[in-house]
C-alpha cells in the first residue's frame, strides 16, 4: 500500500524535489531486468512526465517557487539543480529505469524542439530553453547516450536567436560547479571523438560544439566556475597528425587569407605546448613578412641587394658585456631597427656567432640586472619572493616602457626568462582585474590582516582598528599617507564600509599606485604583439610562455635526450654523467642548464619536451665539458671516472658567462 501511495506521487506528473525523494524509495537500487507491478506502474507515470513537453520543461523547480511560469524567468532559470543531481543517481542506479527513461528523453529531444529557439523571449521560447537545459543534462545522466543526445541539441544549439543566446549566458551562470564541469567534460568528449570521426560528422558538428564550449568558456571566465585547465582538448593538444593538420590550415588562413574551419581559432582549447607552437609560427609568419616588405620584386636593385645579403632577414644588436644595461637601453629605444625581424646579439669583443645562444644569454643577463636593487625600479617581497613595481622610484617611465618591450621581445624571439612577478602581474597584462585572491598570492601578511577586518562581526569594529581610508607609506625614509578615496583620513572603517575599504585597497594597491609605471609597461610589451591571442590565455599560461616552467624534472630529460660520436645511454660516461646531474642541488642544475641551453629554465612543457643532445668530444684529459646552446647540444669528453667528470663539469658551469671561455669559435 505504501508503493501505491509513492507511486501516486508521479500523477503530478512534475517533477520536483519531493517527489524524487519518493521515488529514492520506489527505486532504492534495481541494477537487473526484474521489478515489481508497482514499480512498474510508477516508471510508465515517470514516462508519461518525460514524453509531455509542458511537464517536463516545467519540471526541477526549486522549492516553493509557485508563480505562474508567464510571471517568471525575468532572468532566472529556476532549475533546482540539487534535484537533478538526486534524480541522476537515481537513475543511475536502477537498470530499467535508466533504459527506459533514456528513450523517452531522447524522443524528446527529437521531437519538441523544433521550432521557437530562434525567436524573440516569448514564453514558448523560454520553456524550450528550460527544456533544452533539462534535456542537456541527462546526456549526463544517460552517459552511455551523451553523443546521441548531443547529435541531436548542439543543431537547437545553432538555431538560438540573439536574444536566447543571451538568456541562456545569463542561466549557465546559474550552474553549479559540478553540473558546469560535467558539461563542459561532456562536451570535450564529444569534441575529441569527433575530431577522429568521418569528415560528414565533423562539417556537421564540429564548428557547432566549438561555438557552444565558447560560450561556456566565456561563462567560465565570468563566473570563475571550473579550472581553465578543463577546456583543453585531448585530442586537439595530442594527436600529432590532426594536429599538423589544424597547423597547416591555420596557417594558411593568416598567410594566405584562405577560410578554413580549424579548433586552433578556439586558442583556450589548447594546452600551453601548443599555444607555444602556434606562438612561435605566428612570429616566424610576421618575421617573414617583415622581410618580404624589405625587398620589392620588381626593384631589381632590392632584390640583387637581398642576395648579396647587403639587406639582412635579422635585426643585429652589438652590446658591451660591462655596459650591458647602458647599451642594451640605447639600442632598443632607437626607432630605426626593426625589431619584427629575428633578433641576432653579438657582445663587442667576443668570438661567439650568434644561432640563439648568445640571444638567449643576452635576455637572461639583462633581465638579472634590471631587478638589482640598485636600480630601485621594482621593490623585491621577501615573503612571496617576487618582484613588484617600485610607485617611489626616479626613474623615467620611458625605461619601465623598454622593460615591457624586452620581455615581449624575449617571447618574440622564443626565450624563456626567469623572472619573479606575482600573477597579478600577468593578469593585468591580459586586462583582468584583481582580486582578493591575487592579495593573497602577492602577500599573504596583508591578505591576512584584510581578511580578519573582513570576518570581524562585532560592533567595536570602529574602535579596535581605529583604521582610515588611508594607507601608510614609507618613501626613501619618509613616511607619507595615501588615501584610498577623497577625504579618507577622516573615515573610520566600520562594519558598514568595511568591504569598501577593502576593495579600495586592492585597487590602490594593484591599479592606481603604480598606474603610470604599469601602463609604460604593458604598452612596451605590446609593441610586437596585437593582443589577439593572449586574450585566449589565462595569466598562468602566459606566466608560462615569458618563464616557462620552473620545474626542472632532469629525469624526464634523460628519457629523451640524444647521444652521437659514439654514446649511447649505457656508456660509461653518461651512466657517471647522469649519476652526477641527479646528485646536483637546485642552484647546480640551474648552472648546468644554463651552461648547456643558454636558460635556467625549462621550456613550456618541461624538461621532457627539450631537444637536447650529448655528444662524445674529444680525449679524457684535461678538456671541460662545452656546449653549443644553440642547439642544446653537450659537448661532454669520455671521462673515465665519476670523480673526474663532476670535477670538470662543475668549473665548466660555475664559469660559463661569456663565449670563447672554453669553447673554440663554434656556432652558439
Amino acid at each position: 500500500n505504501k508503493d501505491v501511495h509513492i507511486c501516486s506521487q508521479f500523477r503530478s506528473k512534475l517533477l520536483n524535489s519531493s517527489n524524487i525523494e519518493e521515488l529514492a524509495k520506489l527505486f532504492p537500487c534495481i541494477q537487473h531486468s526484474k521489478i515489481s507491478k508497482v514499480q512498474n506502474d510508477g516508471l510508465i507515470e515517470l514516462e508519461k512526465s518525460f514524453l509531455d513537453k509542458a511537464c517536463l520543461a516545467a519540471s526541477f523547480r526549486p522549492k516553493g517557487k509557485s508563480k505562474p511560469f508567464a510571471e517568471i524567468f525575468n532572468l532566472s532559470a529556476e532549475i533546482d539543480y540539487g534535484a537533478l543531481h538526486k534524480f541522476d543517481s537515481i537513475v543511475k542506479k536502477n537498470t530499467v529505469m535508466k533504459e527506459r527513461l533514456c528513450k523517452c528523453a531522447l524522443s524528446m529531444s527529437k521531437t519538441a524542439l523544433e521550432k521557437g529557439m530562434e525567436g524573440k523571449n516569448s514564453l514558448e521560447t523560454i520553456l524550450n530553453l528550460r527544456l533544452f537545459v533539462i534535456l542537456l543534462e541527462f546526456a549526463g545522466t544517460f552517459e552511455e547516450h551523451n553523443s546521441d543526445f548531443l547529435r541531436v541539441l548542439l543543431p537547437k544549439f545553432e538555431t538560438f536567436s540573439n536574444d536566447t543566446l543571451d538568456r541562456y549566458a545569463i542561466w549557465l551562470g546559474e550552474y553549479d560547479r559540478e553540473n558546469f564541469k560535467t558539461l563542459v567534460q561532456n562536451l570535450n568528449t564529444f569534441l575529441t571523438n569527433l575530431i577522429g570521426a568521418s569528415k560528414k560528422e565533423r562539417e556537421t558538428y564540429l564548428r557547432v560544439c566549438c561555438d557552444f564550449l565558447k560560450l561556456l568558456n566565456i561563462t567560465n571566465k565570468k563566473h570563475n566556475k571550473i579550472s581553465y585547465k578543463e577546456f583543453y582538448n585531448e585530442a586537439a593538444n595530442n594527436d600529432i597528425d590532426y594536429k599538423k593538420k589544424e597547423i597547416r590550415n591555420w596557417y594558411s588562413n593568416k598567410i594566405n587569407g584562405t577560410n578554413y574551419f580549424t579548433v586552433y581559432d578556439y586558442a583556450w582549447m589548447l594546452n600551453p605546448e601548443s599555444k607555444y607552437l602556434m606562438l612561435s609560427i605566428e612570429t616566424e609568419i610576421q618575421q617573414n613578412e617583415e622581410v618580404k616588405t624589405m625587398v620589392d620584386p620588381s626593384d631589381l636593385i632590392s632584390v640583387l641587394l637581398q642576395q648579396v645579403g647587403a639587406i639582412s632577414p635579422y635585426s643585429m644588436i652589438e652590446i658591451r658585456r660591462d655596459h650591458l644595461i647602458e647599451d642594451a637601453l640605447n639600442v632598443l629605444s632607437k626607432h630605426n631597427v626593426n625589431y619584427k625581424k629575428e633578433l641576432k646579439v653579438k657582445f663587442i669583443g667576443e668570438d661567439g656567432i650568434d644561432d640563439g645562444g648568445v640571444r638567449k644569454e643576452f635576455f637572461q643577463l639583462i633581465v638579472k640586472h634590471i631587478f638589482d636593487p640598485s636600480f630601485a625600479m621594482f621593490n623585491y617581497n621577501t615573503e612571496t619572493r617576487t618582484y613588484w613595481f617600485n610607485p617611489d622610484t626616479f626613474e623615467p617611465r620611458i625605461k619601465f616602457e623598454l622593460i615591457g618591450f624586452i620581455l615581449g621581445l624575449a617571447l618574440y624571439n622564443s626565450v624563456i626568462l626567469d623572472i619573479s612577478f606575482p600573477r597579478i602581474v600577468y593578469k593585468k597584462l591580459l586586462g583582468q582585474d584583481p582580486t582578493f585572491d591575487d592579495l593573497k598570492d602577492f602577500s599573504p601578511s596583508i591578505a591576512q590582516s584584510l581578511e580578519f577586518i573582513l570576518n570581524y562581526e562585532g560592533e567595536d569594529l570602529k574602535e579596535m582598528l581605529s583604521c582610515t581610508f588611508t594607507i601608510d607609506m614609507e618613501t626613501y625614509g619618509k613616511k607619507t599617507v595615501a588615501e584610498l578615496k577623497p577625504g579618507g583620513e577622516g573615515i573610520l572603517v566600520t562594519q558598514s564600509n568595511k568591504h569598501e575599504y577593502v576593495s579600495l585597497y586592492i585597487d590602490w594597491l594593484f591599479n592606481k599606485s603604480i598606474a603610470p609605471l604599469f601602463d609604460s609597461f604593458a604598452k612596451g610589451f605590446y609593441k610586437l604583439y596585437n593582443g589577439e591571442f593572449m586574450a585566449d590565455c589565462d595569466p598562468e599560461e602566459l606566466q608560462l610562455l615569458i618563464c616557462g616552467s620552473p620545474i626542472l624534472d632532469f629525469r624526464e630529460l634523460e628519457k629523451v635526450t640524444e647521444y652521437e660520436g659514439g654514446y649511447t645511454k649505457d656508456f660509461p660516461t653518461v651512466v657517471f654523467f647522469w649519476t652526477v646531474i641527479h646528485q646536483l642541488t637546485l642552484e647546480e642544475k640551474k648552472k648546468f642548464l644554463f651552461f648547456a641551453t643558454g636558460s635556467d629554465r625549462a621550456p613550456v612543457g618541461g624538461l621532457g619536451t627539450m631537444n637536447f643532445n650529448i655528444t662524445k668530444h674529444g680525449e679524457d684529459g684535461h678538456q671541460l665539458p662545452s656546449s653549443h646552446t644553440c642547439f642544446n647540444v653537450l659537448l661532454l669528453p669520455p671521462y673515465k671516472t665519476l670523480e673526474k667528470l663532476k670535477e670538470k663539469l662543475m668549473i665548466a658551469i660555475s664559469n660559463s658567462e661569456g663565449f670563447g671561455l672554453y669553447q673554440s669559435p663554434l656556432l652558439f
